[in-house]
């Protein structure tokens, strides 16, 4: 956990603690405590949407290096690579060009069994362009599958991409809450995600 993190946490207890105070105080009729209160939360608030806009406006984006692993708490993930696909798992041939993306999915639970519902991934190119998967997955496995404590498994995932087009790296997502309103995360508003660099083999 970051400061950042923690500070959050201390942020959201402190507004629904105001939150009660606010409606406590409505009950009761006390419109000037309502009044004043409320204006002191509306500030807090407005203060943390500048320093988290600020912070991502300002810091620079996060790479992570072909293999590394990039974790959300216990659940992790590394783009390995990246290759010219053999065929076309896409489809027909459009003038495009099929790639297949290589994801590591791994836990470092203990006990408990996890999945990622939310998490999906983008290939970004050279350029800065980002597509999505032309298929779910192209293997038996997919981002959001579960997996036991400890254990790991490999996920192919094609990408039409075009012709004058390379593989840099993957953009993974693991659902925008809490990271989009956390400040200094990979995630948060406005800020450019995170790239996991691939490795990429070229085929003739």
């Amino acid at each position: 956990m970051t400061i950042f993190d923690l500070f959050f946490l201390i942020s959201v207890i402190f507004v629904l603690a105001m939150a009660i105070r606010i409606a406590i105080s409505a009950i009761r009729r006390r419109w000037d405590t309502v009044g004043r209160r409320g204006r002191f939360l509306g500030m807090f608030m407005a203060f943390y949407a500048v320093v988290l806009i600020v912070a991502a406006l300002a810091l620079p984006r996060r790479f992570y290096r072909s293999g590394e692993r990039r974790c959300f708490d216990e659940w992790c993930a590394a783009a390995l690579g990246a290759a010219a696909a053999t065929g076309t798992p896409c489809g027909p041939d459009n003038g495009g060009r099929d790639w297949v993306a290589t994801v590591e999915v791994s836990s470092d639970a203990r006990r408990v069994r996890q999945r990622a519902p939310d998490a999906h991934a983008e290939l970004e190119d050279l350029q800065g362009r980002r597509y999505r998967p032309c298929a779910a997955s192209g293997s038996d496995k997919s981002l959001t599958d579960e997996l036991g404590p400890g254990e790991s498994f490999r996920v192919s995932l094609p990408f039409r991409l075009p012709r004058d087009a390379t593989p840099a790296g993957i953009v993974l997502h693991h659902g925008d809450f809490p990271g989009v309103v956390i400040i200094g995360a990979d995630q948060s508003f406005l800020h450019p995600p995170a790239l996991q660099r691939l490795t990429v083999e070229r085929k003739p």
